[in-house]
């Protein structure tokens, strides 16, 4: 059975993209524009299309092994670093704005105080190459960043905006890019003539580039080519797509990046619903590609997160909260966030310093969650957190910017699927991006930690 995924690289032994194993023994790689070969020039975090096939066993119908005919990578971003963030956790590049969090994988000559935070001074006016996921007008989340050697080239993808056809120009970002001359190579776009190209999320290559335009981030690049970004092939049978939904059309019509999805009354949802799907939402999606569009039998809401905490601070003015024993997490409060519970509370402002929450949300950034549902509940000293693990380094472990000291839990409350796994146990299989589930009690200012999950 022919397959077609898209995802980041994230394990070798194989090749695992978007955690399935891929046997590569004759798989030719295309890498980022130079001939395709059987050189395997991967890394961990190269977000990838991989087309191959699947075979499986007649009778069960249960996948045996996924086989990868050709793997193809292209960057998200390459070009000199305008600036960084003081924390190392955000710079900019040709006019996109790239976070970084507990999944980047960063060269270790970028690598600031943790492995998942840059170094400002080393990364600052560097040429880097960067692979991830645009997740909207003019940001990126990175899933790997390099330093870039040899003759510098440019590329950016991204959402086109303010497309001009007479002056062949459009903005991508906080990026002007000008297609204008004779030489350049949109061969693969739609007439601009006889459709806007706004909205298209496109892969464009450049030989020149300045600082200055629109924003506070504006740059000017000169294209060599532009092309809309693809999956190659419009009819699989087989069908994974990991990004960020980039535009909503409806209820269960959407799309990832540049690839239309739709759901159906028998499409199955983990990590959240149909309601849940917006802008921004970071997804997985399965299923079958007919005419280019993907018919979703699954869909998996990544970087879901869950917390039960008391407040310890509202700020009204850019509609956040914190959480008390969290300092170092900021709760996001936007259009489509709900709020229910004790009270009937309708917004933010009826929202006190000491109310107890649980909140459902979406990781967007290292250290703030999007919250789409919050229930107000009677007070309570109860503290859990469901995430992503940022670090770990028995007894401390780093989950939303946040040190939590697993001193206080006994022996016994380390847990697994299986049961009891031991403080050993626990973090011998602990590794970064894994999720936990910790719980604890807050009084007197601090927060007294007495178990602790291991998920998958």
């Amino acid at each position: 059975m022919a397959t077609v995924s898209s995802g980041p690289v994230t394990k070798f032994g194989s090749v695992f993209v978007s955690g399935t194993e891929y046997d590569n023994t004759n798989t030719l790689y295309c890498i980022d524009h130079d001939p395709c070969s059987r050189e395997n020039r991967l890394k961990i975090g190269m977000v990838v299309v991989v087309n191959g096939t699947r075979t499986v066993e007649y009778t069960s119908n249960q996948t045996l092994t996924h086989l990868a005919d050709k793997i193809t990578y292209e960057e998200t971003v390459e070009g000199e670093v305008q600036s960084v963030g003081t924390d190392g956790l955000s710079l900019v590049v040709l006019g996109q704005v790239v976070s970084v969090n507990q999944k980047t994988e960063i060269d270790l000559s970028l690598q600031g105080a943790s492995p998942h935070a840059l170094n400002p001074t080393a990364v600052s006016g560097t040429l880097v190459e960067i692979s991830g996921f645009v997740t909207g007008d003019g940001t990126i989340l990175a899933t790997l960043i390099q330093p870039h050697t040899g003759i510098p080239h440019f590329e950016i993808e991204g959402v086109i905006k303010n497309h001009d056809h007479t002056a062949k120009t459009f903005a991508i970002g906080s990026l002007v890019v000008d297609y204008s001359r004779p030489t350049t190579d949109s061969s693969l776009m739609p007439s601009p003539t006889s459709q806007n190209w706004d909205g298209l999320v496109v892969f464009v290559l450049g030989d020149r580039w300045s600082q200055g335009g629109p924003g506070p981030y504006g740059a000017r690049m000169s294209a060599t080519s532009v092309k809309p970004k693809a999956l190659g092939v419009s009819d699989i049978q087989d069908t994974a797509v990991e990004d960020f939904v980039t535009r909503v059309d409806g209820p269960g019509d959407f799309f990832l990046n540049n690839v239309r999805v739709r759901t159906n009354a028998g499409t199955t949802f983990e990590g959240g619903t149909l309601n849940d799907i917006l802008v921004g939402a970071h997804l997985e999606v399965y299923g079958s590609l007919v005419g280019g569009i993907v018919n979703a039998t699954k869909v998996e809401f990544e970087g879901e997160t869950e917390l039960q905490a008391n407040v310890a601070a509202v700020n009204a003015s850019d509609n956040t909260l914190t959480l008390a024993g969290l300092s170092a997490l900021t709760i996001q409060f936007d259009a489509q966030t709900t709020l229910h519970g004790q009270g009937n509370p309708h917004g933010l402002n009826d929202l006190r310093s000491g109310d107890h929450l649980q909140i459902h949300g979406q990781l967007r950034g290292g250290n703030t969650i999007l919250a789409k549902e919050v229930e107000r509940s009677a007070p309570a000293s109860t503290v859990q957190i469901k995430g992503l693990v940022m670090s770990a380094a028995d007894p401390l472990l780093v989950l939303f910017g946040s040190s939590i000291d697993t001193s206080s839990i006994p022996e016994n409350r380390f847990l697994w699927r299986s049961g009891v796994i031991g403080r050993s146990g626990f973090f011998a299989n602990l590794s970064i991006g894994k999720t936990i589930v910790l719980r604890g009690t807050y009084q007197t200012n601090t927060v007294t930690w007495s178990s602790v999950f291991l998920g998958d």
